[in-house]
């Protein structure tokens, strides 16, 4: 299916929800800006690449500064857009031309896109308060009515997350074969990374994670070394790619080695990747997301027990804290138009789970990633150590681990009626 074939009725979706909100909070239109260009400091002439107005992306794949798309009730979008005469710099083209046909296309010189824009009560969203059409800025409530819009993704949504997958599942299998076969820096692993999805680090949803030995546990390290590690080390990375404005968000992580730390690392990353799995089978329409969060931890506990790292039962390793010390960080978010989409977080997550980025019921039409993790941090498990839950750990694999730093297995997946279309598992299967 083509995003020609998806895209009207993603647009029809778009108005109906927008003609319902702006009569809920009283406005007659609303301004979506694409945002302005951003200079890198007041000391120098260059911009840094233009990051649209996630609501602006969400209607529009058209990466262009000072572009604006104008809703209102009843009527056709409108696409104003600022033409410069440039010779200097020029904005990315389209990945494709599928979406202009959805709008009235109005081309202004700068500084006169106001005579294209409506009158009457207008609520504009922007990233750039100081230079936005007028209007009330950013209204908070009608910001929040449009981001649940953003929690279930139409066909066409979809489509572009699947392609982002697909692209990133490329890279990501071109990297564990440099991993596997010879001894690559963090920086050489990272650039292979970028020309095998065929992205820049501009053009990339955010940062690669690409780490190797004991950065592995640092949760977002992009401080790529460029000194080759040979012998037995683990690699990690946290890599994604974007197709029209839509980004996924896959990791992998892998072992090297024959060595009793290898193999204890290799024994826990096959038990990892068995958790994840799991989860994913698990998830159904109407769970809560914070259950399955829960369910995590209880899942790891019963692989520490079942390898002889943890020893105390199952029950006590996530009620004391073992678990949470050994996997600080949430299961997953809401994926989309931005990496941490909107929309999935109605309320705060439980103290104990306080980093968990999804408390949301679990729908049909939801997008989000799964990702359990195990890590050696000396800073969180330390306390343990010097506590009465010294007991409850074998120390001595802790230090064997220690030089491999962690485990992240991270999936983008689609709530379907009975269960789940995993997009990165599908994504490595094409590749």
């Amino acid at each position: 299916m083509t995003y020609a074939a998806t895209y009207p009725e993603h647009l029809a979706y778009l108005q109906r929800g927008y003609e319902a909100a702006l009569a809920t909070h009283g406005f007659d239109a609303v301004i979506l800006c694409s945002g302005a260009a951003t200079m890198k400091s007041r000391f120098d002439d260059q911009a840094w690449p233009l990051a649209p107005t996630p609501a602006y992306a969400h209607w529009c794949p058209l990466p262009e500064p000072d572009t604006f798309v104008v809703v209102r009730p009843g009527k056709r979008p409108q696409l104003v857009r600022t033409i410069v005469d440039d010779y200097w710099e020029t904005p990315a083209p389209p990945e494709s031309d599928h979406f202009w046909a959805g709008f009235d296309v109005i081309e202004v010189k700068p500084g006169l896109a106001g005579d294209a824009l409506p009158g009457g009560r207008v609520a504009v969203i922007t990233r750039d308060q100081g230079t936005s059409p007028p209007g009330t800025v950013n209204p908070t409530a009608l910001i929040a009515t449009l981001d649940l819009l953003r929690t279930k993704k139409t066909a066409y949504e979809i489509a572009c997350l699947a392609a982002a997958s697909r692209r990133a599942a490329i890279g990501h299998k071109a990297v564990a074969e440099l991993f596997a076969a010879g001894t690559p820096s963090e920086l050489e692993l990272h650039l292979a990374y970028l020309q095998a999805s065929e992205q820049d680090d501009a053009a990339a949803p955010y940062k690669n994670i690409v780490a190797l030995g004991a950065h592995s546990a640092i949760l977002h390290y992009v401080a790529y070394q460029r000194e080759k590690v040979s012998g037995d080390t683990s690699f990690l990375i946290d890599a994604g790619a974007k197709v029209l404005g839509y980004g996924s968000d896959i990791t992998r992580t892998y072992v090297r080695g024959t060595g009793s730390g290898a193999t204890r690392f290799r024994e826990l990353l096959q038990h990892m990747d068995a958790v994840q799995k799991d989860l994913c089978r698990r998830i159904r329409p109407g769970m809560p997301y914070e259950d399955l969060h829960d369910e995590a931890h209880r899942l790891l506990a019963v692989a520490l027990r079942e390898l002889g790292i943890g020893r105390g039962s199952a029950q006590e390793l996530v009620e004391r804290g073992i678990t949470r010390a050994l996997f600080p960080h949430g299961l997953g978010h809401s994926l989309g138009i931005t990496v941490h989409d909107a929309g999935l977080k109605p309320r705060p997550p439980r103290p104990e789970n306080k980093f968990l980025r999804n408390t949301s019921v679990i729908e049909v039409g939801q997008v989000f990633t799964i990702e359990p993790g195990i890590y050696v941090i000396d800073g969180l498990l330390g306390p343990l150590q010097g506590d009465d839950r010294r007991d409850l750990l074998d120390w001595s694999a802790i230090a064997d681990l220690r030089h491999f730093g962690g485990i992240r297995i991270e999936d983008n997946v689609v709530v379907e009626t009975s269960g789940i279309r995993n997009l990165t598992r599908e994504a490595f299967a094409a590749a």
